[in-house]
C-alpha cells in the first residue's frame, strides 16, 4: 500500500506534483474577476489589479486556495479522501415514497343551497311475513 501511494513532503511546488493517470495535471490555476491593470491608488510607477488567483486542487476534490494582494487564504469542503480512491463507497440512496391515493371528493359540509329531500322507505315493510295486514 505504501509503493501505491508514498509518503511525500506535504508543502512542495506545485511542479513537482506528479500527474494523473492520462498525462492530466493535479492543479488548476484560474484568474477571475477584474484582470484590468490600474494606475489610480497605486504607488508611483505601479499599477493595481483586483483580479483574484484561484487554485484548485483535482487531486483532493474541494481543496481550494484563493490569493489577491499578496493575502491568499485555503478552504477544503469535502471527505477527506483523495479522487479515485478505492475506501470511498458510498451507499445507494432510498427510493423516493410513491404519492398517495387521491381521495374521492367529498359532499360540502355546508352546502349554499339546501339538498332535496329523499323519501324514507319503508322499512317495517321488511319486517312484517306474507300475508299480515297492516293495522
Amino acid at each position: 500500500m505504501e509503493a501505491k501511494d508514498p509518503t511525500v513532503e506535504r508543502f512542495r511546488d506545485i511542479g513537482e506534483h506528479g500527474l494523473f493517470p492520462g498525462e492530466q495535471p493535479c492543479w488548476i490555476s484560474k484568474v477571475v474577476g477584474d484582470t484590468q491593470q490600474y494606475a489610480d491608488g497605486a504607488a508611483e510607477g505601479e499599477n493595481i489589479s483586483f483580479a483574484v488567483n484561484v487554485i484548485k486542487s483535482l487531486r483532493w476534490p474541494g481543496a481550494l486556495t484563493v490569493s489577491k494582494g499578496g493575502k491568499c487564504t485555503s478552504v477544503y469542503v469535502g471527505h477527506g479522501l483523495k479522487k479515485g480512491d478505492p475506501s470511498y463507497n458510498p451507499i445507494e440512496p432510498p427510493t423516493v415514497q410513491e404519492d398517495p391515493e387521491e381521495e374521492e371528493e367529498k359532499p360540502e359540509p355546508n352546502p349554499i343551497y339546501e339538498p332535496p329531500i329523499q323519501d324514507e322507505e319503508d322499512t317495517m315493510a321488511e319486517d312484517k311475513e306474507p300475508g299480515e295486514d297492516d293495522d
